[in-house]
């Protein structure tokens, strides 16, 4: 017997959501392989921790954009604070880098990607959209 299944179709902010995640999993991908050949050509454990937590940070956000489709209420929230950890990890490391924050110097990549990612989820589209569960109407 088919089971017919009806779901509202994906808001505009959870596809762009999700276009601007598939960004972030393609150019990290170019800058783990890249940080990575010139980690390994150093052989310094510093450099290879940091590609190492690049790679896991980088893997966590492939599998939640896998998983985004499903409209579970904690892969929204994973995914938010996925990316306030990716936002807060690149503040933290400039910081520690120079000693102060220019605002300039935020307008980047690993800023300007996360940061409507969340804005995005946090929108009431996004909120009814994940807050439904999906229906099956079944014969009875």
């Amino acid at each position: 017997m088919t089971v017919t299944v009806r779901t509202e179709p994906m808001p505009f902010v959870v596809r762009a959501a999700r276009f601007l995640m598939t960004l972030q999993v393609a150019f990290g991908l170019v800058a783990v392989v890249s940080l990575g050949a010139a980690a390994l050509s150093v052989l310094a454990p510093g450099p290879l921790l940091l590609v190492a937590w690049e790679a896991a940070i980088l893997g966590l956000t492939g599998w939640l954009l896998g998983r985004l489709g499903s409209r579970a209420m904690w892969v929204r929230w994973a995914v938010v604070a996925l990316e306030v950890l990716v936002v807060t990890h690149y503040v933290v490391l400039r910081l520690m880098d120079s000693g102060g924050l220019d605002p300039v110097r935020l307008l980047v990549a690993n800023v300007l990607g996360p940061l409507p990612v969340v804005v995005l989820l946090l929108l009431p589209p996004s909120w009814r959209w994940f807050s439904q569960r999906k229906r099956t109407d079944a014969p009875s």
